[in-house]
């Protein structure tokens, strides 16, 4: 027989753990300002900006179109002439390998024009083509330059960092400034919120960020990556709308599990999902992470996986119930949770191992969507076997002794004591000492003889 752990000899110490836990979270969130709400639920502008050398300026001078568009391994260029068909030139990195040799072969382009800024002219064979920063997208060009530029090396030489970014922006009321990837990148996102008092926050805040930090770091020198706004009304309809989505999952989970199972199961599990969810809020709020649309994610994600783990053990306690009828709940639970754990933690383990390495690799929103769920796997598994199941047996203690207190009223028994009510074996000692303890009545008349045989009955009969 399999060994079975006592899981709910723990459950005080759990609850009251988990009850610590939430309530100095709690009080970590407001000492930090709250939840940091991203762009999704806040209304403002998140800019994601970044500052590059300018390396040189591209023009086109030529007869037709010229595009040019620079991603991560090659530049190339688009010439279309009316009448003709369109002729591209693409000049890759691995070939190229110098800043000096792009140049050169950009400028054998009739009409296209590369110059360089002065700072490179002298370091153009020495600078690698790699470090090009790219555009991301086509851009168009006329005679007007257009500045490329380069990031740092890579050797420590972030001329842009972070407090020199809170530096140049003290003039505009910018509200979080956060690096983002390698410092070397010099890739930031500034966020700014809007209380609805312009119409045209979008456009004038951003023209305000690029002109100081331009002004700062030097003419060219800052590159707008993306741009993201999100009105007051659209962020306070999709934060309602979030909250009420959730709530509504929750309500169609409880049904569920009273249907398939009954409503001690149904409270249980969603008291359970609600400690998950407020585990994962604290977490987030003291740790500072962004609340968004991937952070909602994250949280409906756990509600499932921890709400299928709760099933599991639930529909094992209900089997259990018929196969094991001589043992007292308690037992039950144990056993349950015990042959269940082998598989709740194959489960949770190979699922952290795939999650683990989407936080060890992601970067961005999918790492911190991915560091929620290490965190809601962790939580899941732990309410499963310590929050849900206790809180089923306390559950069904208190209906069993309930009814046991109705029958007793109804017909006129007394309520059991506390060691019948867990299931001990009555203590009915005592009553066999005084039964033994009585004096034997001996009977004062004698006894009818009994006759046994038959042929002497029916002489007795014949006398009288």
């Amino acid at each position: 027989m399999k060994r079975v752990i006592q899981f709910t000899k723990a459950r005080y110490i759990a609850i009251a753990i988990s009850i610590v836990i939430l309530a100095a979270g709690a009080v970590g969130t407001v000492l930090k300002g709250g939840f940091d709400m991203g762009i999704d639920y806040q209304a403002g502008l998140n800019l994601r900006v970044q500052v590059a050398s300018p390396a040189f300026t591209v023009l086109y001078t030529g007869e037709g179109d010229c595009n040019v568009n620079i991603s991560g391994n090659a530049v190339t260029v688009e010439t279309r002439k009316s009448g003709e068909e369109k002729r591209t030139y693409s000049f890759p990195f691995s070939t190229y390998g110098t800043l000096g040799e792009v140049i050169d072969r950009l400028n054998t382009i009739p009409g296209f024009t590369a110059v360089p800024e002065a700072e490179f002219e002298g370091v153009l064979t020495a600078t690698d083509s790699e470090r090009i920063a790219g555009f991301n997208h086509s851009v168009e060009l006329t005679e007007e330059p257009v500045y490329v530029n380069v990031v740092p090396s890579g050797d420590g030489d972030v001329f842009a960092p972070i407090d020199q970014m809170r530096e140049a922006l003290t003039g505009v009321q910018v509200d979080q400034i956060q690096l983002v990837g390698n410092p070397e990148d010099q890739s930031y996102i500034l966020k700014v919120e809007d209380d609805g008092s312009d119409e045209t926050f979008s456009t004038s805040m951003s023209g305000k960020i690029v002109k100081a930090l331009t002004g700062y770091f030097g003419p060219g020198s800052v590159l707008v990556r993306q741009t993201d706004y999100i009105g007051p009304r659209f962020s306070q309809d999709l934060g309602s709308q979030s909250a009420y989505l959730v709530s509504f999952a929750l309500g169609l989970i409880l049904v569920y599990i009273w249907i398939r199972f009954k409503l001690a199961y149904a409270v249980s599990a969603i008291i359970a999902l609600v400690h998950d969810v407020g585990i994962l809020a604290v977490f987030v709020g003291v740790t500072g992470m962004e609340v968004s649309t991937a952070t909602i994610a994250a949280g409906l994600t756990i509600i499932g996986y921890s709400l299928n783990d709760t099933i599991v053990i639930f529909d094992r306690v209900r089997e259990n119930i018929g196969l094991m009828r001589d043992s007292d709940f308690k037992t039950i639970i144990n056993t349950s949770i015990s042959q269940s754990l082998s598989r709740t933690l194959m489960t949770s383990i190979t699922t952290l191992l795939a999650v683990g390495a989407i936080y060890i690799f992601g970067t961005g929103i999918i790492k911190d969507f991915a560091l929620a769920l290490i965190i809601g796997i962790i939580v899941g598994t732990y309410s499963s076997l310590f929050i849900a199941s206790p809180i089923l047996l306390g559950w069904t203690n208190k209906i069993i002794a309930r009814k046991k207190k109705k029958d007793a009223e109804k017909f006129g028994r007394k309520p059991e004591t506390a060691a019948e009510k867990s299931g001990e074996p009555k203590q009915i000692e005592a009553k066999e000492e005084k039964k033994e303890a009585a004096p034997k009545i001996v009977p004062t008349t004698p006894a009818k003889p009994r006759y046994t045989d038959k042929k002497k009955r029916k002489k007795k009969k014949k006398k009288r």
